[in-house]
C-alpha cells in the first residue's frame, strides 16, 4: 500500500512539473502568445505541492526528534512560496518582469535561513562525526564548488556595471547560500549514505543544486529577465523537489 501511494505521488509530482514546463515550452515556441500562463500554473503547482507537503508532515507525530528539523524544511518551502508569489504576481497580473531588488527577496533570504537551520539541527542530532577519507571528501568538493563559484559567478558579479550594489549584495548572498546549503546537505548524505532517509536528503541537496544553477542563470541573464526564462524552470524543480523531499520523509514517521 505505501509503494502504492510513493508511486502515486511521484506521479503527480511529475505532472506538476510537466505541465508548466510544456507550457513553457509551448511559449518559447511561439506556440501560445500568452505569456502569463506560465507563471500562472507555475503558482498552481507550487501551492498543489506546499498543500500535499503539509498535509503530510502534519501527520507525523510530534515524538519524533527529527520532527522539529524537517519542520524548519516545511517554513522554509512556505517561505519560498510566499516569495514566488510575490515574484509571479507581476508577471501574472501586470505584465511584467518583477523588480529585482524586491519585497520577494526579503522572504527567499529567509528561507536560506530556514534551510540552514534545518541543516545544523540534523548534524547537531546526529552528532556527525567523520574520519579521514570522509573529511578530505567534504573537503576537496568544498573547494571545487568554491573554486567554480568564485571563479564563475561572484568574480563577474562584482566586476559587473550593470548591478547596483544591493544587487551585487542579494546575488552573492544567494549564491553563497547555495554553497553552504549544498556543502551541509553533502554533510549529512555521506553519513547516511544506503538508507531510505538519505534519498530525502539527496531530493533536498538536489533541490538546492538546481536553485544554484536558476542563480546563476539569473546572474548572467540579470537585465534580460522577463516575464519567464530557463531558470525558472529550474527554481520550479528546486521547489518540488523540497516538497517531494517533506513528503518521502513524512511517508517514513506516519504511524500506521
Amino acid at each position: 500500500m505505501s509503494m502504492s501511494l510513493e508511486r502515486r505521488i511521484s506521479i503527480f509530482f511529475l505532472i506538476l512539473f510537466m505541465v508548466p514546463f510544456l507550457i513553457f515550452l509551448s511559449i518559447e515556441g511561439k506556440l501560445l502568445k500568452n505569456e502569463s500562463l506560465y507563471p500562472l500554473f507555475y503558482q498552481i503547482a507550487e501551492i498543489l505541492s506546499l498543500i500535499i507537503a503539509i498535509y503530510y508532515f502534519s501527520k507525523i507525530g510530534r515524538v519524533w526528534r527529527g520532527w522539529l528539523g524537517w519542520l524548519f524544511v516545511v517554513l522554509s518551502l512556505v517561505l519560498l512560496f510566499i516569495a514566488d508569489s510575490i515574484w509571479n504576481f507581476y508577471a501574472i497580473f501586470k505584465g511584467e518582469e518583477a523588480p529585482f531588488p524586491g519585497i520577494s527577496d526579503i522572504f527567499y533570504m529567509l528561507f536560506y535561513v530556514f534551510a540552514f537551520v534545518f541543516l545544523i539541527y540534523f548534524i547537531r542530532l546526529l552528532r556527525l562525526e567523520f574520519d579521514v577519507s570522509e573529511k578530505f571528501l567534504i573537503l576537496l568538493i568544498s573547494l571545487i564548488f568554491l573554486v567554480l563559484l568564485v571563479q564563475g559567478i561572484l568574480i563577474p558579479v562584482l566586476r559587473s556595471q550593470e548591478m547596483t550594489i544591493l544587487s551585487k549584495i542579494l546575488n552573492i548572498f544567494y549564491i553563497v547560500g547555495d554553497f553552504i546549503l549544498i556543502i551541509l546537505a553533502f554533510m549529512l548524505i555521506v553519513k547516511l549514505w544506503g538508507g531510505k532517509v538519505a534519498k530525502n536528503y539527496s531530493y533536498f541537496i538536489l533541490a538546492v543544486s538546481l536553485t544554484t544553477i536558476a542563480d546563476i542563470l539569473f546572474v548572467y541573464i540579470f537585465r534580460d529577465y522577463g516575464i519567464s526564462n530557463w531558470a525558472d524552470i529550474f527554481y520550479l524543480a528546486s521547489f518540488l523537489l523540497l516538497a517531494y523531499s517533506i513528503v518521502r520523509e513524512s511517508l517514513l514517521h506516519i504511524s500506521k
